[in-house]
């Protein structure tokens, strides 16, 4: 059921002396783990001449290096790099630019300045001494709420003006051409947050810039990934910054998936919960699901201490780790490398939050926090294994997106976390593609507005249902879809009201909510579920050689957002209960069973017959619970215990069995 489109780079091996290739980086199933990195001592500034150190670099990555680190996304700041500032005449009359740091007039339009890229380049020398990878933010103009640009574009709008354009292609073109050889370098990311850098009226004014971007490191090497430095990227095609576009013109895609305490869906519990354990994961694939290109996590962290201690946020980075190379994703960086908070300039003396992010101090020895050990021993045990790669997981149902006029990423989000509660795995395509892939099990989510999805797209589904699948619909919010009562068998109303919806799923007291009522009254259809009031809740309606299942609520959204305990608190709340009915109405069948829901189980099969099984423990203590194998035997556990029908594994940490 792959969903990504073909890459637009070419596979590389070349130039690697022993060390891990690109090739090797981005293998499918291969997974890095790394962090972002600004320098111990000097921060922001460090690629200046007077704060540069090449004594404290070296310490830097080697620390990193005997860590477990095995690749760094660096940033050469834009305005360090290419310091060019306009010339004026008599009354302020522009004439020409000018080098900033020796006032000589600009000849070379590929003008960098000499220093900063002698010091980069040592930088990249260092980092292959120590078998570390780079991934580099080419136009790094925005970092942490503070924009740093050449002064030549003061004033300007740097993703539109087509002056910035020229030289932000020029920065990009002559920095790829002068570092392409270099050994270290796995990746070209057009920058950190581009997104940030100024205001995209339209998404053709985005595409433009991003084009731009792309298109201009490609011309100067077509050997490399260009990924995308972005976050918060929408799934709706009219939004400016969408997955649609990021996925056109890039390679791979790079949420930044952080539990900050502005979320109302994933900051609810502690950063070791269930929840926050399947964040980077499972924004990810709603990334690759609607962009069409591969993901992983360029940006994770707790936002330090003020949020939580550094042994919950380690144990949360574990178990984040586990489930994002489970979940198929090829690596995970954590934000970032060094504590700041000696630094007294910005951006950090502006964003305090971010000022004591580090894995390691910033002391004279690098004196690792707890994250460090829990990077280590990840990737210890990852390379201690005797297969280097792990099979794609086994995928059982399908998740619809909408495309149009909302962003999907909370309704995903609930959709994955019920889906692994229920103990089965989904992959997400937008709804508007021509082609679904090929399930016995398809979930439409609730959408927003009127528009949600469009006929075609309803069409496509009905017709899967009427081939022999099982489609669930969830019904909330305000979204139309056409021929209803012929679909699934109810009449119903809709008008806008809050309600609270008490009701009962084989013998399990449940609770739901919307922001919508919609009473709905079966007239060709078998009733699962009512609710206290008589109102159906669950429905189900033969429909061709297949089925179609309604829930009368967002229960996806709603979980994300509004609902407590069901997957977080104290879980009593089960509307998983939900999704595993449809799942069994469906035929779905798992090699493995279990009964902790706080168990997240992936299953990859082999071409000998064999599987292999992750399994991870997002519980804060050690656990031992039973599982069920429908077929075979464990012949090898890695990382955990079995035996006598249960599986033993650590707080916070994931295991792998094999079974034949």
């Amino acid at each position: 059921m792959a969903i990504c489109a073909a890459q637009m780079f070419t596979l590389s091996s070349a130039g690697t002396d022993g060390q891990n290739s690109i090739a090797d980086i981005f293998r499918p199933g291969a997974f890095f783990v790394g962090v972002n990195y600004w320098g111990s001592q000097a921060g922001i500034h460090m690629w200046r001449a007077q704060d540069w150190n090449e004594k404290e670099i070296e310490k830097d990555i080697a620390a990193l290096a005997s860590g477990g680190v095995e690749v760094i996304r660096v940033f050469p700041t834009w305005s360090e790099f290419q310091p060019i500032a306009l010339s004026r005449w008599s009354q302020g009359t522009p004439w020409g630019y000018v080098e900033e740091t020796t006032d000589h007039v600009l000849l070379d339009p590929y003008w960098l300045e000499p220093g900063a890229m002698a010091r980069f380049r040592f930088f990249c020398d260092t980092a292959r001494k120590h078998n570390v990878k780079l991934m580099v933010s080419l136009v790094t103009g925005w970092m942490s709420g503070r924009l740093f640009f050449p002064r030549v574009l003061e004033g300007k709008n740097l993703l539109t003006d087509p002056e910035a354009l020229m030289w932000e292609g020029r920065f990009v073109r002559a920095f790829v051409r002068a570092n392409r050889d270099h050994p270290a370098i796995v990746a070209w990311d057009l920058g950190n947050e581009c997104n940030n850098l100024g205001k995209a009226e339209t998404p053709a004014q985005a595409w433009n810039w991003l084009n731009t971007i792309s298109s201009t490191i490609r011309l100067e090497d077509s050997t490399r990934p260009v990924i995308a430095g972005m976050h918060g990227i929408s799934s709706s095609m009219f939004d400016t910054w969408n997955l649609q576009m990021q996925g056109e013109l890039l390679d791979y895609l790079t949420p930044h998936p952080y539990s900050a305490p502005w979320r109302v869906d994933a900051n609810r519990g502690p950063f070791n919960g269930f929840r926050n354990a399947l964040h980077p994961a499972g924004q990810c694939l709603f990334y690759q699901g609607v962009g069409g290109k591969p993901a992983f996590p360029q940006e994770v962290g707790n936002f330090g201490p003020a949020m939580s201690p550094d042994r919950i946020a380690a144990a949360g980075m574990r178990q984040q780790m586990f489930a994002s190379w489970m979940h198929g994703m090829n690596g995970y960086l954590w934000w970032c490398a060094f504590v700041q908070m000696h630094l007294d300039y910005p951006p950090f003396e502006n964003n305090a939050m971010e000022r004591n992010l580090g894995i390691f101090n910033a002391d004279a020895s690098r004196t690792p926090k707890a994250h460090v050990a829990a990077l280590k021993e990840f990737k210890a045990f990852k390379d201690s294994l005797p297969f280097k790669t792990l099979p794609p997981r086994k995928i059982d149902a399908v998740c619809l997106l909408s495309e149009k006029h909302e962003d999907a990423w909370q309704t995903s989000f609930g959709a994955f976390m019920l889906a692994r509660q229920a103990g089965f795995d989904l992959d997400f395509v937008g709804a508007e593609a021509r082609e679904l892939p090929e399930a016995d099990l398809y979930f439409l989510p609730s959408g927003e507005e009127w528009e949600s999805y469009s006929h075609s797209a309803w069409k496509r589904l009905l017709a899967k249902a009427e081939a022999g699948a099982t489609v669930v619909v969830s019904r909330g919010g305000s979204a139309g879809l056409s021929d209803w009562e012929r679909s699934t068998g109810l009449e119903q109303q809709v008008w806008r009201g809050e309600r609270n919806i008490e009701f009962e799923l084989d013998g399990h007291a449940l609770h739901g909510f919307d922001s919508f009522t919609v009473t709905q009254t079966p007239i060709d259809c078998e009733v699962v579920a009512k609710d206290k009031t008589g109102n159906v809740v669950v429905s189900r309606k033969k429909y061709g050689k297949g089925q179609v299942i309604v829930v009368n609520f967002a229960i996806e959204k709603e979980t994300m957002t509004h609902l407590p305990n069901v997957v977080d608190g104290d879980f009593s709340n089960e509307l998983w209960r939900i999704y595993a009915y449809a799942a069994k109405a469906a035929g779905v069948t798992r090699l493995v069973e279990r009964d902790d829901t706080r168990l997240v189980v992936t299953e990859h099969p082999r071409g000998d017959g064999s599987a292999l099984v992750c399994i991870l423990n997002t519980r804060a203590e050690d656990v031992t619970a039973p599982l069920r194998l429908a077929k075979g035997r464990v012949v090898n556990v890695w990382n955990g215990k079995y035996s006598d029908g249960s599986v033993s594994i650590r707080a916070n940490d994931g295991c792998i069995m094999e079974v034949r």
